[in-house]
């Protein structure tokens, strides 16, 4: 790459990392056509970034559909601030990346209920591709894993997960139960 667009792509990144909401936004169409080379630069940069910027590299993951994204994003779910961990589940969720879907799932009990939340929208945006550990989840967690994984397999409406919901309809918990209605 030759330095004129690298230092565009450098530029690019200064955007989205600045803490400027308009900037990143701006910056944010453009730096996807980098594609995995702006995401180990993003990478590089995870470790000594406060909050929003973190926020805002998941962000723009999101709109980067290629594996060593959806790897990243995976990690930045374990993020210690709770929107930047809600962001990356959603960005996994809009990537419709099934390699994630055990990162969601250990977070639909998360300590933050948006986090919790945002992973069972996304796991429901993986569709199939999440059944088979949505129903372990609800055969196998804790009270709050398996509401949300009831909640999370109704839409997605599989054959799959046929049996799991009608044991779940003997649920202790009434809440389960009503999701797996």
């Amino acid at each position: 790459m030759d330095d004129k667009m690298t230092l565009g792509m450098n530029d690019l990144i200064e955007a989205i990392l600045s803490g400027d909401d308009v900037r990143a936004e701006w910056a944010l169409p453009t730096i996807v056509a980098y594609g995995d080379i702006a995401v180990s630069a993003f990478a590089r940069q995870m470790a000594g970034a406060h909050a929003d910027a973190r926020w805002w590299i998941a962000r723009t993951l999101a709109a980067i559909p290629t594996p060593q994204s959806v790897s990243l994003l995976t990690q930045m779910i374990e993020d210690c601030d709770s929107d930047v961990r809600a962001c990356a589940a959603m960005a996994l969720g809009e990537l419709h990346a099934a390699e994630g879907a055990d990162a969601l799932i250990a977070h639909l009990a998360d300590e933050s209920a948006h986090v919790a939340e945002v992973c069972t929208m996304a796991l429901s945006r993986l569709g199939t591709a999440a059944v088979s550990v949505l129903v372990r989840a609800l055969q196998d967690g804790d009270s709050l894993t398996r509401i949300r994984a009831a909640k999370a397999l109704a839409p997605i409406e599989s054959h799959e997960a046929i049996p799991a919901l009608i044991h779940a309809l003997d649920d202790d918990n009434a809440i389960v139960t009503h999701y797996a209605e």
